[in-house]
């Protein structure tokens, strides 16, 4: 079976480097989410807020002040995460590293594309949408899964504790939303309850998934230097 060595993150790419990717691209995105959700108003005049307005709604150029300061740091940080997951993959071995290297690749670029495609375009929006929602509890699910059965992994089992708990909140989020079935897709929200169940597990599934990757990316910083 093809084994990983702890030193193939190679000389200029050690881990404190790809630490600091890992936080940065996490930090750019999250900066971007709060900066466009201060000013927000939606098309009732409404404020933001994560209880009831789904994610995307904050790149939604018609709708959204700054949508262009989100859709930035999406797309940034999206390309520095697909980047960051690739780098990781190297310390995986066998199936696993493949696996993680396709799904990586996935969720990157889709992720990416979120920022590059946002609700104005709605059909092209949804196909991307979909598939970083699939690609990224697939990740979180490979690298939890190799890290239960690699004895010698580089990685702290405690990692286990929010990988398992970003993969159940993603598939539950997962479930809700295909049970969601609006009369018309494309029309603009304009009612909506005080406390919604799919975009708050939309917002459950993605800061997990941030905290996730920064916990990865601490580790990784916290390394002895290479």
């Amino acid at each position: 079976m093809e084994t990983a060595p702890r030193t193939s993150l190679t000389i200029g790419l050690t881990s404190r480097r790809i630490g600091l990717l890992g936080l940065m691209s996490v930090a750019v995105i999250l900066a971007g989410m709060v900066v466009t959700a201060i000013p927000y108003r939606g098309f009732r005049g409404e404020a933001y807020s994560p209880l009831n307005h789904f994610i995307s709604e904050l790149g939604e150029i018609s709708a959204s002040r700054l949508a262009w300061v989100f859709n930035l740091g999406i797309a940034l940080g999206g390309a520095g995460l697909g980047s960051f997951l690739m780098l990781v993959r190297r310390e995986l071995s066998g199936r696993y590293r493949s696996a993680l290297a396709v799904a990586a690749a996935v969720a990157g670029a889709s992720g990416t594309l979120v920022g590059v495609y946002p609700m104005d375009y709605l059909a092209t929006h949804r196909v991307v949408s979909l598939a970083f929602f699939l690609s990224s509890w697939t990740v979180v699910a490979i690298f939890s899964l190799w890290l239960l059965t690699s004895p010698r992994s580089g990685f702290p089992r405690w990692l286990l504790a929010p990988g398992c708990l970003v993969v159940a909140v993603f598939l539950t989020f997962i479930g809700v939303y295909s049970t969601y079935h609006p009369a018309n897709l494309d029309a603009r929200i304009l009612d909506r309850p005080t406390l919604w169940t799919v975009p708050l597990l939309e917002w459950a599934s993605l800061l997990g998934l941030l905290f996730w990757l920064g916990c990865v990316a601490l580790v990784l910083l916290r390394r002895p230097s290479e």
